[in-house]
């Protein structure tokens, strides 16, 4: 039986994917990282496939859906609609790109994220809605900094810091990102940031009833390793603390993985 070569943009990527979400798929499909020696995430995996097809292989490769922000595909970014994902990307027939930001988004369930907290802290897990509750208010607070780093990347800057905004709430983070796209930039730039919110907000428009539907829709426009920082952060789990194998794990232990994955990483593996 051929095998299918899945590339992605890192190793970490491919622990997650390869050893806790399809481990039992070895024989058919085969997750690697896109070769070092090819440039940027993105652009190692457009090439590792180019490469393998010119020479028969069956191969295709996942991206981030922020590698269409990277090439300034924004249109595509901001569809709610994920009209460029799957494999209708500007990339290529055999390039598939996430719903999501990157890999972490699909993490953050909200069952998962409190079946972690409850073993950390030796307690009990909480309702559903109490979770949902709680994480949209963390998320409330990160979004003037996503969209600050996004507007940011548009004019070809350096995004802010991971940590950059941790305890402060929604309108002092505003009041700072707004500061320094004015000095970096200018005062025309940082009027964009409202555009930008609004744009992030639009991925939860089906949904205002702070749901895990709403939660699992609006998280798709958010930076998923940032959110990680910080939910480490606010539950105080410790600085260098590495949650995301684990909350990997969970996602497939509690049965939330193919409520929270792409349809087409199902036909990939199944092929």
């Amino acid at each position: 039986m051929a095998k299918r070569y899945v590339y992605l943009e890192s190793e970490e990527d491919v622990q997650i994917l390869a050893e806790r979400w399809f481990n039992d798929r070895g024989a058919k499909v085969e997750f690697q990282a896109a070769g070092d020696d090819l440039g940027g995430g993105c652009n190692r995996v457009i090439a590792q496939v180019d490469k393998d097809v010119e020479n028969g292989i069956d191969a295709v490769g996942i991206l981030d859906r922020d590698s269409l922000a990277a090439r300034s595909h924004w249109d595509a970014f901001f569809d709610a609609a994920d009209a460029s994902c799957s494999n209708r990307s500007p990339f290529g027939e055999r390039i598939y790109v996430l719903r999501c930001w990157e890999i972490e988004n699909y993490l953050l369930h909200p069952v998962v994220i409190e079946s972690f907290l409850a073993d950390e802290k030796g307690r009990s897990e909480r309702p559903e809605a109490d979770v949902n509750r709680e994480l949209f208010d963390i998320l409330c607070d990160l979004v003037p900094v996503v969209a600050g780093s996004l507007v940011l990347t548009s004019y070809g800057q350096r995004t802010l810091e991971k940590g950059f905004g941790l305890n402060q709430t929604f309108l002092g983070n505003y009041a700072q990102v707004a500061q320094q796209i004015e000095s970096r930039l200018s005062p025309e730039a940082a009027e964009s940031l409202d555009t930008c919110i609004e744009h992030i907000v639009g991925f939860g428009d089906a949904h205002h009833d702070r749901s895990t539907a709403h939660w699992l829709e609006l998280i798709r426009g958010i930076d998923g390793k940032r959110f990680v920082v910080w939910l480490i952060h606010h539950y105080q789990l410790g600085k260098t603390r590495e949650i995301r194998f684990h909350l990997a794990s969970l996602t497939r232990n509690r049965g939330v993985l193919e409520a929270v994955l792409d349809d087409f990483f199902f036909k990939l593996v199944n092929t």
